[in-house]
Order: structure tokens, then sequence, then C-alpha cells
């Protein structure tokens, strides 16, 4: 727990961990800080691994033998994340994580440090899936965003910025995992970064916008499927990465997409889902402020933040690649 990890008596030292948005900071996982205020309860890093020592050595002497495994990269949190996620069933953990060795490798995801890029502005950095998906959605569509550098990624999406029919007919179904993939590891970075330097496992937020939807625009059935497929990928290769997805301004009319919806996103994902209208209902705010203070969350979600779209650039470090990515 103080930075090696071992297996089988091989003894690993990861003092440093060399993935690329980890450069310059010298201990893999931190011990972990106290919780930044009342609501804060992620867990602790170090104490899950103690909790999961076993799963962990076993899963990892079934990986240990791949082509792509770095013991430097795959350590004890790369591998806990497989394990919460499955549950602790190990052989599902095991094929999830042989899965995202090879499409990490695939896509040259473990090149680069991107947590620079200002998402929703720096389409020029973006890949060419990202490009192509993008052209098909409003400027202020997505959003994402890190408020403070000790708890993590929020991210805003507004429904009604889609305009899924032309998507469907313009951007080839090849481009679909690419654009996804990128913002979920923009996602994972910074996330896996605070995880390490906090000590303290943290997921992201999405805060989802039904103002202003339009059955005609933003809903269809193929754009639906190849979402649902892409979907299912980022959950396997991005374990305890997603916590709550938060739909606010329902119309009336969205139950029945959304029941079409249910059997195409993954059961994991289902029961992340919570409807809620913050500006009416107190408790509703209570579970946002959970996880974003109140200054970092837009008055039309019950904050008290002025800015809209939130336009909050990345949190500026020495440690940021300002080189653009390509995929």
């Amino acid at each position: 727990l103080n930075g090696s990890s071992s297996s089988k008596g091989k003894s690993y030292n990861v003092e440093m961990s060399k993935w690329p948005w980890m450069k310059g900071i010298e201990v893999a996982l931190a011990d972990p800080i106290p919780p930044t205020g009342d609501k804060d309860d992620r867990p602790s890093v170090k104490q899950l691994i103690e909790d999961h020592r076993a799963l962990i050595d076993e899963v990892k002497a079934e990986i240990e033998q791949e082509l792509l495994y770095d013991p430097a990269k795959h350590d004890d949190l790369w591998f806990l994340r497989f394990l919460i996620s499955h549950k602790k069933k190990t052989n599902k953990a095991v094929k999830a994580a042989k899965h995202t060795l090879q499409f990490r490798a695939d896509l040259k995801l473990d090149d680069r440090d991107i947590r620079s890029v200002h998402v929703g502005h720096d389409n020029d950095k973006m890949n060419e899936g990202a490009k192509n998906y993008l052209k098909y959605c409003d400027d202020d569509t997505f959003r994402f965003v890190v408020p403070d550098t000790k708890r993590g990624v929020v991210s805003f999406l507004k429904f009604s910025g889609f305009d899924q029919p032309s998507m469907v007919e313009n951007v080839p179904e090849e481009d679909w995992l690419p654009a996804f993939a990128f913002v979920t590891e923009w996602s994972h970075q910074w996330l896996d970064y605070v995880t390490r330097t906090t000590g303290r496992l943290t997921k992201t937020i999405r805060i989802i916008d039904l103002a202003d939807v339009s059955l005609a625009k933003q809903f269809s059935p193929s754009a639906t499927k190849r979402d649902g497929k892409a979907l299912a990928i980022m959950e396997d290769c991005y374990p305890q990465l997603l916590q709550s997805i938060f739909l606010i301004n329902a119309p009336d009319w969205v139950e029945g997409p959304w029941r079409a919806l249910r059997p195409i996103i993954p059961e994991r994902v289902i029961g992340k889902f919570d409807f809620i209208s913050p500006e009416k209902h107190p408790k509703d705010l209570a579970k946002l402020t959970k996880h974003v203070d109140l200054s970092h969350l837009p008055i039309r979600y019950g904050g008290t933040s002025k800015m809209w779209p939130d336009d909050t650039p990345p949190p500026r470090t020495s440690l940021l690649d300002e080189d653009s990515y390509a995929a």
C-alpha cells in the first residue's frame, strides 16, 4: 500500500506512475487527504486496495502475462476499478481488463496527456471522430469542467443541442466510438489524476439538461443504437468512472423515449440515472452539492454561478501537455 505491489513473489516499484498525466508526480498513489467537506464521502483508495488485496492479486496473476501489461501503469488501483465494477467477480474483471488493454492500444490512448484540451472549445485538438460528431451539435451542447482539482470532473450536456438525424446521415458509424472515447478519456485522465493525488476514489457526474428537447430532432433509433454500442464499450473500458447522471428539466413526454432507451443502455449505467428538479426541490439540489460546490453550479440548476454555459477552461498546471491530440 506504500507504492509497491507484489504478485507471485515479484515486487514492482511503482513509486512513480508511467501514465502521461502523472508525469512529474513522485508517488503513484497518495495517502488519502481529509474530506473536502461534510458531504465528501469518497473512500480511501489504499483502504479499498487492502480490502480487495487477495482478489487484486488473483486478477493480476492473469493479466501480468499479457504483452500489453505494464506494472508501472497497471497497478493495484487499475485492477481495483475492474473488481469493484464487476462486483468482485474475478473472471469478469479479467475479461474487461484484457479488453481494455487492447482497446487502449488500438486507439493509442496511453500516449498522450489530453487534459489541457478545453472540451467544447478546442475541437481542433480532438480526434477526427469527435470533430465529425461535434459538427452536428450546437456550440454549447457539451461542457466538461474541473471546478476543483481535489474533486474531479463535472460534465454538462444540453440535449437540445444534438441533431441526431443529421449525425446518422453524415457521420460514419465508425466515428462514433472515437468520439465517445475522446471525451471519456479526457474525463478518465482527470479523474485518475485526482484519485491518485488525493488518495480518494473519485468519479464524475453528468448533468443532462432536457429543456427544449424535440422528439423529431434529438431522437433517432439508429443514433440511439450507435450510442448504446459505444456506451457499452465505455462502461467496460472505463470502470468506476461514472458516479451519477442527473437529468434536469425533463418534459412530461420523455417517459416514452426513456422506456425505449433502457434496454439499450448497459444495466450498470441505468442504475446511475436520476431525474431531478433542483430549483423546485431542495432534496434534489443536495444530490448535486454532494459532488460540486454551489459556487460552481449554474443558477439554472440551483447554484450561484452566473456563468452559462460553463466555459471554465481546464485547470492550469506545468504538467499539462500543450500539444494537440491526434488519433
